[in-house]
This record gives C-alpha cells, sequence and structure tokens, in this order.
C-alpha cells in the first residue's frame, strides 16, 4: 500500500499551485492592461519617441537640404526604376514619396531611405509580365489594354497597355474605371498587390523575430544574386537604349532567349536613339569619374548629374521635335494628380504569393544590410525588429497608392546624409520636393526620351557590377565562400531571379551542413608552454594530444571516429620508423649519434625503457566543440571503450559548462570515469606522465 502524504503537505501543495496560478494570471493582466498595450502600441511608432526630442535649431537645416537633394536625385531615378518596372513614370515619382514617407513613422534608422531598387522593379516586371502572359492565354478573345484599375470609381490618368511595356498611355485625360472594359489587372494594380503582399509577409517576419534569419542570406549569396540581378536588369534597358522592340519573355532560362531576340533584331537598330544612349553614357561616365570629384571639393554636395541629363534631354527633345522627326520613343503622359486611396486588389494575392515572397526577402535582407553599414558608420543604435515592422507597414500603407515593392538603397542613404540629412525628417523633405515636381514640373517631363532613362539605368549599375571584385578576395582563402558567390550568381542569370535566389540558398546552408559534417582535426604539440596546432605533434611519453575542430553532431560522429583512428595509426607508424630500440643500433655508433641527435631537436629523446613502452597515451581535446548531441555524446563514450580494450590511454579535455552538464545527466562519468576528464590539456598530460 503506497504511503499516503500527511494532510498539512498536501494542503501547502495545493495552497502553493494555487499561488502560482495567481502570480501567472497577475503577469498576464499585467501585459494586458491598458498601460502595457498602450507602451506595446507606442513602441510601434518610434517617432513618438524621437520627435518631442527633435533638436530643430541643429538639424531643421541639414535635413532640409539633405531631403531636397534627394528628392533631386530621385527624380530620373524614379522614372528609370519605373521604366524597367513597366509602369507609368510618374509611379516611380510616387513609390519614392508614399514609402519615405510611412517610414518615417515606422523606421528607427536615421538614414535609411526607402524607395525603389533595380533588382525589385525587375522581378515586379517579371510577375506583371507573367499575370499578362497567364490573363491573355486564359482569355484569348478579350479585349486587352483596358482593365478594371486600381478600384471602381477611382480617377486614373492612364490606362497601362498590357501588351506594349506598361507605359503607353491613352489620350484623354482622366478615365473612369467604371467606364472601361473590364480585361484583367493592368500593371500598376499587379504591382501594389505585390506590395501589399509582401508587407503583410514581412509583418509576419516581424512577429516571428524572422530577422535573426537573415543570416542565412549571406552576403556571398546577396552579392552573387545582385550581381546575376543587375545583369537582368542590363538586358531588359538594352532594348529602349537601342531603340529595340523585344517581346516579353519569361520563366526559367528566358535570359538566353531575350540575348537570342536582341541578336536577331540588332539590325533593326534606331540610329537617333542609340546616337542620344551613346552620348548619355559617356557624359554620366566623364561627369561622374572625372568631374563630380572635383565638383563636391567646390560644392560641398554632390552634383546630381542625373537630373543635369534628364533636363538636357528634355529640352533638346522639345526644342528639336526629336519625336516627331527622328521617332524618339519620350515618356508621354505624366498626370499632374495627387492619387486618391484605393485598396489593392487582394484577390490577386494568392497569384502572387511566390514573387511576393521573393520580393519580401530580398526586400529585408537589402534593408537590413543597408541599417548594418549606416548603424557601423554613423554609430547609433538601430531595432532591427522594429525594422521588420516598419517595412510590413511600409508597404502594407504604400500599397493603398500607385507605388511598386521598395528597400533601401545605399546610394540614397549616403547622398542624404553627405549633405546634412541626420534624421528621419529628410525622407519627409525629400517627400514633399518630388510632390512639387510631379503638380508643378510633370508635364515638363512628357518630353523625356525612354533611351535617357536606359541610359541612367545602365550607368548606375556600374556599382553592383563591380561587385565581381569580391571574387578576387574570397578565392584565395574562402573557397567555398567564393563557390557560394558564383553559383548564387550563376543561378540567378542561368535560370531565374526567384528560383536562383531560392536555390542559392538552398546551396548555402547545405554547405554549412557539410563542413559540419567533415570538421578537420589537428595534432596539438607543446611549443614555450602553448599547444598549437602542427602536421604531427607527439609530446613525451609517448602522448598524442588531439583536437576535433567542429561540433559532435549525428552528421559528423563518422568523421570523429576514423580521426581518432587515424591519429592512432599516424603515431603508431612514426614510432615504429622513428624509434628504433637501442640494441638495434650497437655497432653504429655514427648512426646512432645522429638519430639521437634528431631526436633531441624534435624533444623526442626519451630513456631506453620509455622507448620500449608501447602504450598510446591520447588526449582528446573537445574545446573546439561548439556543441554535442545526443549521437555525439554516445560515440564519445564508445571511442572510450573501444581504445580502452585496444591498450589506449584516453582522457578528454573539456571546458564547456553545456558539455559537462550533459555528462552529469547522463551515465558518461559511469562509463568514462571523472579522473579521465580534464579543464586543460597541461593537466591531462601532467595526470598521464605521472601514471607512466
Amino acid at each position: 500500500m503506497e504511503d499516503v502524504p500527511p494532510s498539512g503537505d498536501a494542503d501547502f501543495r495545493v495552497r502553493l499551485a494555487f499561488s502560482a496560478r495567481l502570480a501567472a494570471w497577475g503577469r498576464s493582466a499585467r501585459r494586458l492592461s491598458p498601460r502595457a498595450l498602450a507602451v506595446k502600441t507606442i513602441s510601434f511608432f518610434p517617432i513618438l519617441q524621437w520627435l518631442p526630442q527633435y533638436k530643430w535649431k541643429v538639424s531643421l537645416f541639414g535635413d532640409l537640404s539633405g531631403g531636397l537633394t534627394m528628392g533631386v536625385f530621385n527624380v530620373p531615378q524614379g522614372i528609370a526604376l519605373a521604366a524597367i518596372t513597366g509602369v507609368n513614370p510618374v509611379y516611380g515619382l510616387y513609390t519614392a514619396i508614399f514609402p519615405s514617407f510611412f517610414y518615417i513613422l515606422f523606421g528607427t534608422s536615421k538614414h535609411n531611405s526607402l524607395g525603389g531598387f533595380a533588382v525589385l522593379s525587375l522581378l515586379t516586371a517579371k510577375a506583371i509580365e507573367r499575370m499578362d502572359l497567364e490573363w491573355s492565354e486564359a482569355n484569348a478573345t478579350a479585349p486587352f489594354g483596358l482593365t478594371s484599375g486600381i478600384g471602381s470609381g477611382s480617377m486614373l490618368n492612364l490606362t497601362d497597355s498590357i501588351l506594349g511595356n506598361g507605359t503607353d498611355s491613352y489620350d484623354e485625360d482622366s478615365l473612369l474605371v467604371d467606364d472601361v472594359i473590364k480585361a484583367g489587372p493592368n500593371s500598376i494594380a499587379i504591382a501594389t498587390a505585390l506590395l501589399f503582399t509582401s508587407g503583410v509577409l514581412q509583418l509576419i517576419f516581424g512577429l516571428v523575430h524572422a530577422h535573426y534569419l537573415t543570416c542565412y542570406f549571406s552576403e556571398q549569396v546577396m552579392s552573387g544574386f545582385i550581381v546575376g540581378g543587375v545583369v537582368h536588369v542590363f538586358f531588359a534597358q538594352i532594348g529602349p537604349a537601342l531603340g529595340l522592340e523585344l517581346p516579353i519573355r519569361n520563366g526559367p532560362f528566358y535570359l538566353y532567349y531575350r540575348v537570342s531576340d536582341l541578336i536577331d533584331r540588332f539590325p533593326n537598330i534606331h540610329s537617333p536613339t542609340v546616337v542620344i544612349s551613346a552620348s548619355s553614357i559617356v557624359f554620366l561616365i566623364v561627369s561622374k569619374e572625372f568631374i563630380g570629384p572635383w565638383l563636391d571639393e567646390v560644392f560641398f554636395f554632390p552634383v546630381p548629374f542625373e537630373l543635369v541629363l534628364v533636363i538636357v534631354g528634355i529640352t533638346a527633345t522639345n526644342f528639336a521635335e526629336l519625336a516627331s522627326r527622328h521617332s524618339i520613343a519620350v515618356v508621354g503622359n505624366m498626370p499632374t494628380n495627387f492619387p486618391v486611396p484605393t485598396a489593392p486588389q487582394l484577390e490577386l494575392s494568392f497569384s502572387l504569393f511566390w514573387e511576393a515572397l521573393c520580393i519580401a526577402i530580398v526586400a529585408t535582407a537589402i534593408h537590413v544590410t543597408v541599417a548594418k553599414y549606416v548603424e557601423k558608420r554613423y554609430d547609433y543604435h538601430i531595432d532591427y525588429g522594429q525594422e521588420l515592422y516598419a517595412l510590413g507597414f511600409v508597404g502594407v500603407f504604400s500599397s493603398f497608392f500607385p507605388v511598386f515593392p521598395v528597400t533601401s538603397g545605399f546610394q540614397r542613404s549616403v547622398v542624404g546624409a553627405a549633405v546634412g540629412g541626420s534624421t528621419q525628417l529628410t525622407g519627409l523633405f525629400s517627400s514633399v520636393a518630388l510632390l512639387s515636381v510631379i503638380l508643378y514640373i510633370g508635364p515638363a517631363l512628357e518630353y523625356l526620351p525612354k533611351c535617357v532613362l536606359a541610359s541612367i539605368m545602365l550607368v548606375s549599375l556600374k556599382n553592383s557590377f563591380l561587385k565581381i571584385r569580391e571574387l578576387g578576395q574570397l578565392w584565395p582563402t574562402f573557397k567555398i565562400d567564393a563557390f557560394i558567390y558564383i553559383a548564387s550568381m550563376l543561378l540567378t542569370i542561368c535560370y531565374d531571379m526567384v528560383q536562383g535566389l531560392l536555390f542559392a540558398v538552398v546551396l548555402a546552408v547545405a554547405t554549412t551542413v557539410l563542413r559540419s559534417q567533415w570538421p578537420k582535426w589537428h595534432f596539438l604539440t607543446d611549443e614555450s608552454g602553448t599547444y598549437r596546432e602542427c602536421r604531427e605533434g607527439f609530446e613525451r611519453g609517448g602522448f598524442i594530444v588531439f583536437r576535433f575542430d567542429g561540433p559532435l553532431l549525428f552528421t559528423s560522429v563518422d568523421r570523429f571516429t576514423q580521426a581518432v583512428n587515424r591519429c592512432i595509426a599516424i603515431w603508431s607508424k612514426k614510432r615504429a620508423t622513428e624509434f628504433v630500440p637501442l640494441e638495434d643500433m650497437q655497432g653504429d655508433a655514427e648512426r646512432l649519434d645522429e638519430k639521437i641527435s634528431r631526436f633531441k631537436s624534435k624533444r623526442w629523446i626519451r630513456k631506453q625503457e620509455k622507448i620500449r613502452d608501447d602504450r598510446v597515451h591520447l588526449v582528446v581535446d573537445c574545446t573546439r566543440m561548439p556543441f554535442v548531441d545526443y549521437e555525439g555524446l554516445r560515440t564519445l563514450k564508445k571511442v572510450f571503450k573501444d581504445k580502452v580494450a585496444e591498450g589506449v590511454d584516453i582522457v578528454f579535455v573539456v571546458i564547456q559548462a553545456d558539455l559537462l552538464k550533459k555528462f552529469d545527466a547522463t551515465d558518461f562519468y559511469e562509463i568514462v570515469g571523472r579522473d579521465k576528464v580534464f579543464t586543460s590539456i597541461e593537466e591531462a598530460v601532467e595526470a598521464g606522465a605521472v601514471k607512466s
């Protein structure tokens, strides 16, 4: 019959359990209290913390000048990115306005500037082309070019042409969506749906603290992806720069067909367009590389050569009538209205999920990379968890306007800071400047040649192309990292951008697994009181100090066992060839003197009775094992039992508290014994020397 505990003890346990539940309820209630909820809500709006502390006299002028400068730089860049995306140029300006404004409310970085990014724009363009092709195949008899727009009843200034490049517009000043023949989503509707879906995914990333997972998107993976991505951007812009109309290509290996189309149509290049493109490229390269550094010292701020080129291009096209006389393709209609907020078409989210996931991941990885650069350069703290929420909220709220996916950019962030921008208000002033351009200068942009935009984008790709030089630094020392870089780049170029990035990440993770499966191991030898790595290290008395550099997991236990066996085999072979018994050498004095001299130089001389001792003393240094799993612990015990049975004196050196706890919690000490575990190599060697 079981013993029944005293009633007093039972009552005490009941009261203790009840008190614990009360304490848990109290903690939950405190977390759900109005004050706690208010604090949590406010934490999503960092502006409520930094704006009351804003130093108006110190920072206002710098933020104003930085914002205006960023606005000037964003005009040509935004229009060029819109051309890559395949939407009306004004949407590129909207993309530089609304995300920057919303980021002020949610962001913690003082210098990150959100806007379009060439690779994201191309990913968006590929999604638009895919949706267009799918819709055309499903509705072969339906009219194209007229769509349901962004929402019913909204006023639009253009309707994107699905069959064209997405920037053709109607002559009417405005067109009601309800009056349009509905034939599927237009380009900007697809782009806003992508932005909304990617924003929701980024909010989910924030909820699960996924910013820690950005480590899997290593610098080599992202660098290779960006280099591969700009190759796609290059071939997307080379057509407009040469005045060629190329067919839409999509899917894996589409770049091969794009190059084939380019070769087939090369005899049809438009000479006036080529002249303008070549002149624009030469102007930008000479200005940026030679004139720019000198002017920066004179004016103390970067000169916007792209804007200068845009102004020259507009003026020349307008007064020389290049569009009508020489058939130069121009931007065309530029709306001057402020867009009405309209909900994105959520029914597109499921069809765009994989593209949105890739965009969310790439945008997050780039944004975090820029944030880390800014944090290090300007020495202040950035909350990366909040940055994920900021990206998500920016994407969701911006999707109510005609905006395509965004992320941070190095150039935008650096330009604003270079002229004095020091807080998030720089983005506000940049948005105001761009809004003024749309409202008052927009009609002038209608005469901007598309080949000028293509030239601006082609020149802007130079720095991304130059990242290929990182391979020269990686290859001599970090060949696996260089392999990941090359694989990421080639997968992105040869296959497809979305799938290429996915395969590159999988490959990078696979190399990590393989490297943990085959860690390196070393002999250690005592030099000047410090044990260091060497090719063959045997201590006095026949000691072998062996170190395993890597985790001892189920994937690496075979490697560990093989390494121990090979270590002992090398020792035995060395001992058989080097330690010759003295009686075998009698009568050969010169050979004996030479042998003894060599032994002394290598600190391997021992007494004859020690030489005849064939017992192996093996010290296994476990200090470089970051963690050991269940299978690894079993392997340590098995290796110990096997080697003891073979006559090997084996001990372990362990300093990790976590591993020592595992020893205590299991039967390790029952099999191995506490006297076989030491905290330093010196202790293990001395203990073995005493026993021998």
